[in-house]
Parts: C-alpha cells; structure tokens; sequence
C-alpha cells in the first residue's frame, strides 16, 4: 500500500513548526561563543537593545535558576545544564546570550552586536588527552575528566583463557551529525494561563514532562503539538537549551516566540553520534571458535551529558550474533570541549557491531578461514533462544528473544552469489586489481519501553481515528497504524486517520526512538481495534437479532457468516452512539489501550558489500550492497524497505564520508554540507534486498524493529569489504582515499 501522507509532503502542503507564524510572532537568535573553553567576563548589550525591531535580550543572569532537568541521567555525578553558559563556555557554538526580535534578520543582526569578552582557556579535545587533562567541569565531584568508568567481567579469566589465536586490534568510531532534513524548531506561546509549545520533537509527552516540571506548572497547562517531522534520527528526543529560552522569551514579552535552527547551528550543536574508541583483545581457536574477549571503550561524551546509559548498549550487545565464553568490557566516558554526544540512528548498536564484525574478520583472515564460515562457527543456534547475550545476565547481557541466524546468512550467500563474488575477486587479483568482498551479520535491540498506548474514536459514519502515543517523522506510521485497524474492524483504510504529536488528544507515551513503533503503538492500536470489534459485534448481533460468535467485520459491514444479513458498520457506530445497545453494554464505541509487551526485541540480519579500490588514488567505490534483514512479521513491506533504504545510506555515509572534525584549537571544521559529506544517490549503488521472518513472544503482531537495520549492518560490511581488498589491513572509517592509498602504498 502507498504511503498516505505523501500527497501533502510531496505538494508542499504538509505543516512544519517553521510554517507556523501566529500573528504577533517574535524570533529568537543566538549570540554562540567562537571559542572552544573560555571564561565569560563581561556581556554588554547596550548597542543591540537599541537595534530596530528588538523587543528583549536574555542574558546568562536570567536564567542562572532556570537549571534543565537532567531527566536522561538520573543518579550520576553529571553537570547541571542552562538555557545559557554560567560563567564559562565549553565547547564551539555555545550559547552565550538570546535576542529577540520582530522578524529573524533584526534577531541576527542585533545578535552580532552583543559585546562578549572571552577569557580563552586551555582546549581539551581528544578523548585520549581529556584523560590527563584538567577538567573542565569544576562544578563536579571529580578531579577528573572522567565522567564515569565502569566495567564488568573478570580480567584474569580472560588472561587465563588459552588459544592459538591471540589478536588486538582498535576500532574508530568517530563522531558524526544526525542531519535530518529539517532541523530542530520551537514556536512557544503563553496563552490563556498555561503554555502552548509547538516543537519539532520525538517525544511530545517526555518535552510536556519537562516543560512543566521546569517551569513549574502542573502538566496540564503544558500543551506540546509536533505536526511533521523532517526526519530526527534521534536528535529530537530531548528538550533544547534553545526550547527553554524560546518558552522563557515568550513568558517575557507576552508574544509568540519562534526559534529556527541553522544548518550551521545544527552542526555546532547537536548530541553528535557515536564517538567511540574501542581496543579488543579476542583469543581462538585455529578452527575459528572465539573462546574470549576482551572491550576497553572510551568516549567522548562533549562537554556536557546527555543519555550516558545508552552508552552501555554498546557493551551490553556487544557479543553480537556469537557465543563466546568469556567476556568482559571497560568502558569510560570523558568531558570534552566538543558538541555533546547524543543520540543517533541505532544508539549504540551501530558502536557494538562494528567492533564485533571487525573482530570476527580480524579472526578469518589470522586463521585463513572464509569470513562467512566463521560467523557460521560463531553463531548462537536456535535452540539456545532466549539467550543471555554478552557473556550472561551478570555481566549485563540482554536476554534475545528469538533468532535463527544460519537461514539468513545462506540467502544472504545465495541472493549476492558469493562464490560468484569471490570467483570475480579471484580474476581481478590476478589482474592487479583491488576488489573487496565484506560481510556482517548484526543483532540490534527494539523495543524500548516495555509499554504501548493508542485510543480509536469512532464517529456515527463510522469513520474511525486513531491516536496514538509513538510520533512519525516520516516512518509511515499515518499509513502503517491505519492498515492494523481497518483489517481488525473491516474497514476500508480511507476511513481510518491516525493522528499523532498533541498531548492534548494522544495518549501519554515514550514517543518514538529505538524502533519501537510497531511493537508498541502498532500493536496498541490493533489491542484497541480488537476491543472496538467485540464491542461493535455485541451491537452488531442486537441490531440483527443474531449470535454475537456469528458475526464478521467485513467490507465496511457487520455481516452474518455464511448469509447476506449484514448491517453496515456506520449503522452499528451511529446505534452505538444513540445508545440502542444490548442491555448491560455501554454506549460509544471509544476504547484506549495501553498493551504491555514481553520486553524488548532483537532483530538481525546480514549485510554483504562489493567494492573496487583505485590503486593509484586509493579511492573506494561500492559497487554491490546487499542486506538480508529479519525483523518479524513486516506489516507494510513497501515501508520497511523504505526504511532499510534510508539505513544503508547513512550505515555507508559513516563508512566511506562522514566525520565530524574539530582542529587542534577546538574549532569545528566540518560546519555545512560543504565539508561534512553526506551520500547523494549518485553516490550509492542499487540494494539488493531480501529477507527471512523469525516472529517475536514479545508483542501480538510478533514484530519487530527494522527502523535502524540497515544502519548497524552496512558500516562493518563497507569497512569489512575494504579490509579484504587489502588483505586483512586495519583500517578506519571514514574510510577515506588518503588513508586506503597509504595502506596501498
């Protein structure tokens, strides 16, 4: 089925927080430090209250007690954030003071004319050097810049393990920028005693929480409404410093206050992904078995925390699809002055496989075993599910739900004709050719919150709406929610609308992240539909004068089975509204449901890419990319693919071009698009896609996720494939001409 809310994005009349100008709005910008770490000593605002068109300027004192609930790090010895620096920036861009004003270019050009004199401090930039560096939080119960330093597993079990196969190896995860089509806006009004924000957000329900916890108001007087979303990838899902000031702007003047986002702001400022350094050690076995490994992680977390524990996904995963026997992790994370680390498609699971996929190849090619057989060697069979991942419950392990690995690395070998594959690489060596073969297999955690809500409102025509408490950005669930209720109430799916993004009408919930969406609010919104169905044939039989077991929802009819005594359905939803309902049956046919899961569910796949390598450049071209993914019942298959789609493309960005860079001062380099390279479709080859269906226990649709797959698979199969081009080297990513003509040359 076609996607539904198409038609307004493709003709321009869908609406954005930015299309958004309610008479009178005011526009918020930013005075942002040019400098990486320095004290604030003097702010002079003189000249810019006395530009044209500004009606307010915010400054640091204003918000000294306007601390941002630190609702992602309950517990953990982390620095309070402000709408604005206290005393001292921290990284590039930070915001230093606000300005509003009548129209957006007045904002900016009084913006550039608030005095700010800076102090500059010492820079504390690579993670490695943050380790002796002093620290850069003195607010903090630390001497350090050691945030936190965590590990699990027993060291010397793993030293005693005994192998013929003892590898090290380090793997780069280097920073890169969720940049979503449309960047983060808030519009925010103060009206009629309470406070009206429209967001571009993943979590309207979280932002309503935060919102009036901060400013001290009962939630509801805090009304959150996110219309369309241009994409978010994670960037979305907490409040802003920019959210708070906009909200504070608009309280201060008594007008509509909107602040829009820069693409140069975004990159400045936005929790970057990934960040990660890890060093493996990993013993085996001649014939390819992994009996042990070992994971020391540092990361860069930026100058403040935001979402520490989803960094320790990436530890708890990190055994992947394998059994391995003994395994243990370190992981620290350090304050940097760089852009905080955030969320970002996958959060954590992209860091785990990559490191694990790298290990198994580096194994392969000690060993001299084809990569696939050693995966194959690896895998945890099927018989052993559930499963306690990464080295067991007491090291933190997760409990996978269902998988069966071996059938989806053999279509994956069948559909890209491996032999094939290798047969080719064969004759092109023997030309002086440099191609690559790189295969990964991945397993990735959905699921998060255990819990799902969704209410259907049904009108006398019978026409019915769906609210749900998960938020599209362009996932399709308009379409895909719409599709699980009209099949349960019979229905045509025209007569089905999905509404989500307004606190005041949704139910409360998580919002969307961690491919969640089908699992919780798919099967939200079909639990609700059933109930709707059992109400709707209880009214159905009455009306007919027949047996409740005896009806079927149909064609947009209560019909009984087996003859054409039917009523239509806007007759059962207009009687059930009037109240000519059976005796003890209430009126209305509304229901809400919230649907509690089985946990969390894991979905795998596996991933192959073809790339040739120019020997005299060293530049990589990827000229095959296939991806067998399982991810359970798929209810629109179109959608799913769309979303496999879209991960590949940013799993290879990451490989072949995306890095966020910073200079030796602190400075960000890569500020646009112009240097920060993202994939075009002239860069990327046509996807071969295929896959296998391994249902789940944890929810009644037995789904599960597929919204980040391709963007935890692909990366280690580029990296993978460019390794065997050049036999086994160690390389990075991005896997850049430069560093691929070095190992060449």
């Amino acid at each position: 089925m076609q996607r539904r809310e198409d038609p307004a994005l493709i003709t321009g009349t869908a609406r954005y927080v930015d299309d958004l100008s309610p008479e009178g709005t005011l526009h918020l910008a930013l005075v942002r430090s040019p400098l990486p770490h320095a004290l604030v000593t003097e702010i002079d605002i003189e000249a810019a209250s006395e530009m044209p068109g500004v009606w307010d300027i915010i400054t640091p004192d204003d918000v000294a007690d306007a601390s941002m609930s630190p609702r992602a790090n309950p517990g953990r010895n982390v620095p309070a954030r402000f709408p604005l620096v206290q005393g001292k920036v921290l990284m590039p861009g930070d915001p230093v003071a606000a300005v509003i004003a009548e129209t957006p270019d007045q904002a900016r050009d009084a913006a550039d004319l608030v005095f700010v004199d800076y102090e500059p401090l010492d820079v504390v930039g690579d993670a490695e050097q943050a380790l002796d560096a002093p620290p850069i939080h003195s607010d903090l119960d630390t001497d350090s810049n050691v945030a936190y330093d965590r590990s699990k597993g027993d060291r010397a079990a793993f030293e005693a393990v005994d192998g013929s196969v003892k590898l090290s190896g380090l793997v780069e995860h280097p920073r890169v920028s969720p940049a979503p089509m449309e960047n983060r806006v808030v519009l925010a009004e103060w009206k009629e005693g309470g406070l009206t924000v429209h967001l571009s957000s993943q979590g309207p329900s979280h932002m309503q929480q935060q919102f009036a916890r901060d400013f001290g108001l009962p939630q509801t007087s805090v009304r959150v409404i996110t219309p369309f979303v241009g994409g978010a990838f994670g960037a979305k899902f907490d409040a802003a410093e920019e959210d708070y000031l906009a909200i504070l702007g608009a309280k201060r003047t008594g007008r509509p206050v909107k602040w829009t986002e820069t693409r140069r702001e975004h990159m400045l400022t936005i929790g970057h992904g990934r960040a990660q350094r890890h060093r493996y050690e990993v013993v085996a076995d001649d014939d390819g078995k992994i009996k042990a490994l070992w994971i020391d992680s540092l990361i860069d977390i930026g100058c403040r925390a935001r979402y520490i524990p989803f960094t320790e996904l990436t530890p708890r995963i990190g055994t992947g699809n394998y059994v391995i026997p003994v395994y243990g992790w370190r992981m620290r994370g350090v304050f940097t002055n760089r852009a905080p680390r955030g969320i970002y498609r996958g959060a954590g699971r992209p860091e785990a496989t990559l490191t694990i996929e790298r290990v198994i190849d580096a194994v392969a090619h000690a060993t001299g075993i084809d990569p696939a057989e050693v995966r194959r060697r690896n895998f945890i069979q099927p018989d052993q599910f559930p499963y306690h991942s990464s080295g067991g419950a007491e090291l933190g392990g997760y409990k996978f739900d269902t998988g069966d690995y071996e059938p989806a690395l053999d279509k994956l070998l069948e559909v890209a004709d491996y032999e094939g594959l290798r047969r080719r690489q064969a004759e092109a060596r023997s030309e002086g050719k440099l191609m690559g073969v790189g295969i990964a297999a991945y397993v990735e955690i959905c699921g998060f919150e255990d819990w799902g809500a969704a209410r259907i409102a049904v009108q006398p025509d019978g026409s019915v709406t769906v609210f749900v408490e998960t938020l599209d950005q362009g996932q399709g669930h308009r379409t895909t929610f719409a599709q699980l209720v009209a099949s349960v109430l019979g229905l045509n799916v025209d007569d089905v609308t999905v509404l989500n993004g307004d606190t005041t009408s949704s139910p409360y919930g998580w919002g969307t992240s961690g491919s969640r969406s089908v699992a919780h609010g798919g099967s939200a919104s079909h639990a609700a539909a059933e109930k709707v169905a059992v109400k709707a044939k209880k009214i159905a039989a009455h009306l007919l004068e027949a047996s409740e077991a005896d009806i079927e929802l149909t064609d947009g009819l209560a019909k009984v089975v087996g003859t054409d005594v039917s009523v239509p359905f806007a007759k059962v939803a207009s009687s059930a509204i009037r109240g000519d309902v059976p005796e003890g049956v209430t009126p209305g046919l509304d229901e809400e449901v919230h649907v509690k899961s089985g946990g969390f569910n894991f979905p795998f796949g596996m991933h192959l890419a073809v790339v040739e390598i120019d020997r005299d450049t060293g530049s990589p071209t990827l000229t095959e990319m296939w991806a067998v993914d399982d991810a359970g019942n798929i209810i629109n298959p179109m959608l799913a693919d769309g979303q496999r789609h879209g991960g590949l493309a940013q799993g290879i960005g990451q490989a072949l071009w995306e890095q966020v860079i910073y200079d030796e001062d602190g400075n960000l380099v890569t500020s646009s698009f112009m240097d920060y390279l993202l994939p075009s479709a002239v860069s990327l080859p046509s996807f071969g896609l295929d896959a296998t269906v391994t249902t789940t226990p944890t929810n009644p649709l037995g789904a599960k996720g597929v919204g980040e797959a391709g963007a935890i698979g692909s990366t280690p199969a580029v990296i993978n494939a460019v390794s065997d081009a050049l036999d086994g080297a160690e390389v990075q990513v991005p896997l850049t001409a430069s560093q691929i003509w070095s190992h060449i040359n």
